[in-house]
């Protein structure tokens, strides 16, 4: 009785599987009706561990990119018996659900909430590269098969092939939803076509907390503190409204990047100094704050 009780409380409290460890092993073992969780990683992160479930039950994923017509590359993604699950990164994984990470030359450059995403040509470098689209639990963890992740690549050149003979790129990244196509009157460089040059942007991790931006809006202020790998306050979504200059102050107690996806905006965060990073957030969607190296999501940016 004592045990049934002590197993429902530690359910109530995670909402993820009982872990324990291998007889004469050091290496986690999960299970639980999500799969298996493999023992060991294999990424640069701990959260990018294999979940291995039988063939028979595992999504499958088909990458297809064709040219954009302005610039880079439109990237589809086809999936089986997967939905995704932008409202639930960060849960306990669920077998058929979650989001996909775009790796290139087995790094990751993107997530995608939905089958389609825009890749700028100045994301490939000039050689090309191997695009890789996997897909991953809520929790992170990638869905695996006999010890592979669920995934697909494909083989990008280095130059657009949408782009005009001696174009160049523009600058800057842009916010996709799952539609992957950029907002009326705005370039695929995220910017609309009355925006300031990204000289006269304030620098990353510089920009006055609180302060009105060149719109005369005052800036809606986040403050964050992270230590010893918690987050404060909990990991959350945050109303924007479209346009609105939001201010991320975020303190931690080790170095890292904070990155915020679908912008492609990023600053260094330095050991016990808060950093601020300001960005425009001028389209609606979902948009994950993290950090890069120690790959915690602080928070979602729900812009409307």
């Amino acid at each position: 009785m004592v045990t049934a009780a002590l197993v429902l409380a530690v359910g109530s409290c995670t909402e993820r599987p009982t872990t324990h460890h291998g007889s004469g092993t050091g290496h986690e073992v999960v299970t639980g009706p999500a799969g298996t969780l493999l023992p060991g990683g294999h990424g640069e992160h701990p959260h990018d561990r294999l979940r291995q479930v039988p063939a028979r039950d595992a999504p499958t994923v088909t990458l297809t990119v064709r040219p954009d017509a302005e610039d880079g590359w439109n990237v589809r993604l086809a999936v089986g018996r997967f939905r995704f699950t932008p409202d639930s990164v960060g849960g306990a994984a669920v077998l058929g659900t979650g989001h996909a990470h775009l790796l290139l030359d087995g790094a990751k450059i993107a997530r995608v909430y939905g089958g389609s995403y825009h890749l700028p040509a100045e994301r490939i470098p000039a050689g090309g590269g191997t695009l890789t689209a996997r897909l991953v639990a809520d929790d992170h963890t990638a869905w695996a098969v006999e010890g592979r992740p669920v995934e697909d690549t494909v083989r990008l050149s280095g130059v657009s092939p949408g782009a005009p003979p001696g174009a160049t790129p523009e600058p800057g990244d842009q916010p996709t939803d799952q539609s992957g196509q950029p907002p009326s009157g705005q370039s695929r460089s995220g910017q609309p076509p009355s925006a300031q040059p990204p000289s006269a942007q304030p620098p990353s991790g510089q920009s006055p907390s609180g302060g009105p931006d060149q719109t005369g809006q005052a800036a809606q202020t986040v403050a964050i503190s992270i230590a010893e790998g918690r987050i404060s306050p909990a990991p959350g979504r945050i109303d924007v409204r479209k346009g609105r200059p939001v201010d991320l102050r975020v303190t931690s107690d080790t170095d890292d990047e904070l990155h915020v996806h679908g912008v492609d905006r990023s600053a260094e965060l330095k050991a016990g100094r808060t950093t601020t990073l300001r960005v425009v957030m001028d389209r609606a969607g979902l948009f994950e704050v993290e950090t890069h190296r120690s790959g915690l999501v602080l928070a979602q940016l729900a812009v409307r």
